[in-house]
């Protein structure tokens, strides 16, 4: 079960009058070792008890979600083309992101 369909479950039981153990034992029920923890369940309840309307995740500050930019595949690129022998970890030093990051972008991005 998707992790937005699972709150709109615990706010619409708990809308209902349910207690957070009450759904959790009926969402164990339901879907076995699939369920989400109590632990998680409690704290979403306990969201909507101070009146939170939303299912969906905040938006956090921090660090972007890719780093895929167009400037950062044309310097891998460019550092590909200079030397053809160069490893991921090379080149993530030197462009400063992750090795992953930079596998990600050899393959999906450059095609390589």
């Amino acid at each position: 079960m998707e992790k937005v369909s699972e709150k709109a479950v615990i706010q619409y039981l708990h809308k209902q009058g349910l207690t957070s153990k009450d759904i959790h034992d009926d969402m164990v029920a339901t879907l076995g070792n699939d369920a989400i923890l109590y632990a998680t369940l409690k704290r979403w309840v306990a969201e909507f008890k101070r009146g939170r309307q939303s299912i969906e995740y905040d938006v956090r500050s921090g660090r972007p979600v890719t780093v895929a930019t167009k400037e950062m595949v044309n310097k891998v690129h460019t550092i590909v083309m200079n030397d053809r022998r160069v490893t991921e970890k090379y080149i993530a030093t030197t462009t400063a992101i992750s090795q992953e990051r930079v596998h990600s972008i050899l393959t999906k991005d450059i095609g390589y």
